[in-house]
């Protein structure tokens, strides 16, 4: 995941303006305000989570706003705890902690090794699964790894999935090999890992199947729901601004979800000649696919370009935010004043922000 996955579609409701734009520079629009980004408006610290009847707040909130969400962790099946100086709380699909004495490095928040405690409290019958006898050694290959700290393997989409997500950090080790698994009435292939289980089949891929109140039980951790307090909201994406920050002086985008950073990527802005404005301005008008062009033929700054993916005007000018096919490194100026972006970023960005959307752009 990156622990987190990427998911996190919203909409303003549209306002078109009819109006003729292309990918030139020019003088700040007349909707700038300053070059400060502002403090974001009503981003409340704690909320309750009416399906699975808990609460969730501050630095766990945060930790989970920004590293997958129902996706990866899924709901709080718990209230936040703390033992020992750690906090910790249950989700549908794993548990989340916090250790304040590695504040600054890696480890300061981490997922529970809830895979191993569940393996642990196994039953031997549970334990005669074969997929917990350890298999014999073998060369590394692209498709297998062996992991003899261990004694199993992991492969194909499984290992794919693991390494993509930076799985050793985020899942731990296997401590299983591939067996068929249910869940619900749904079959699954599924692997169990020191943090977590994984899950495959065609229609959904890989996934985090729902073991956290198994391991909140081989804990005695109490699953309760409560009732929601009236004046602590209830949890929704709306309650978070969404909006994007760019920074000339290092050429890097932000995306925000209020004020916390979801997302930053290197971009291309525009050359001393066509400056990117700076101010704070909004989303005018969106082009899924563009075509752009602009200055003389002939002349050195002429270009046309089609297919310009995910364009998001935020000037009368023409400035916008979009996919640069043409470029294949960012973090330098380049640009007639747009800020280029690559094709994840871009998607990104065209599904994070919409009409109405801030964009606040500053040194």
């Amino acid at each position: 995941m990156k622990i987190g996955f990427g998911a996190r579609f919203r909409w303003i409701a549209a306002l078109i303006l009819i109006l003729i734009l292309f990918d030139s520079g020019g003088p700040a629009s007349a909707l700038a305000q300053t070059a400060t980004p502002p403090v974001s408006k009503g981003s409340p610290t704690k909320v309750f989570f009416a399906d699975c009847g808990h609460y969730l707040g501050d630095r766990l909130l945060v930790y989970w706003r920004t590293q997958g969400r129902e996706q990866l962790l899924g709901c709080p099946i718990s209230e936040e705890f703390i033992q020992d100086g750690m906090t910790f709380q249950y989700f549908s699909k794993a548990r989340v902690e916090y250790h304040p004495e590695n504040s600054g490095t890696a480890w300061e928040y981490s997922l529970g090794v809830i895979g191993t405690e569940i393996f642990n409290a196994m039953s031997p019958d549970e334990r005669a699964n074969p997929a917990y006898k350890k298999v014999e050694s073998f060369d590394n290959t692209k498709d297998r790894s062996y992991f003899a700290d261990t004694g199993h393997s992991i492969s194909f989409g499984f290992k794919e999935f693991w390494t993509n997500n930076n799985g050793l950090f985020n899942f731990g080790l296997p401590i299983s090999e591939e067996y068929p698994y249910k869940e619900g009435d749904k079959s699954y292939s599924a692997q169990d890992f020191e943090r977590v289980r994984l899950i495959f089949n065609p229609s959904t891929g890989v996934v985090l199947a729902n073991i956290g109140a198994l391991g909140a039980k081989v804990n005695n951790v109490d699953l309760s729901p409560l009732i929601q307090d009236p004046l602590i909201p209830a949890y929704s994406p709306a309650l978070w601004e969404h909006w994007i920050e760019v920074n000339l002086s290092t050429q890097t985008s932000f995306f925000y979800e209020g004020d916390t950073v979801v997302r930053k990527n290197l971009v291309t802005t525009g050359l001393p000649s066509h400056a990117t404005p700076t101010g704070t301005f909004y989303i005018l008008r969106r082009v899924y696919n563009e075509h752009m062009s602009g200055g003389s033929i002939g002349a050195g700054d002429y270009y046309d370009l089609s297919n310009v993916l995910y364009t998001q005007y935020f000037t009368n000018e023409g400035h916008a935010l979009h996919y640069a096919w043409w470029r294949s490194t960012f973090g330098y100026t380049g640009s007639h004043g747009c800020v280029n972006m690559d094709l994840d970023t871009s998607f990104f960005a065209w599904n994070w922000l919409g009409v109405g959307s801030r964009v606040v752009i500053h040194y």
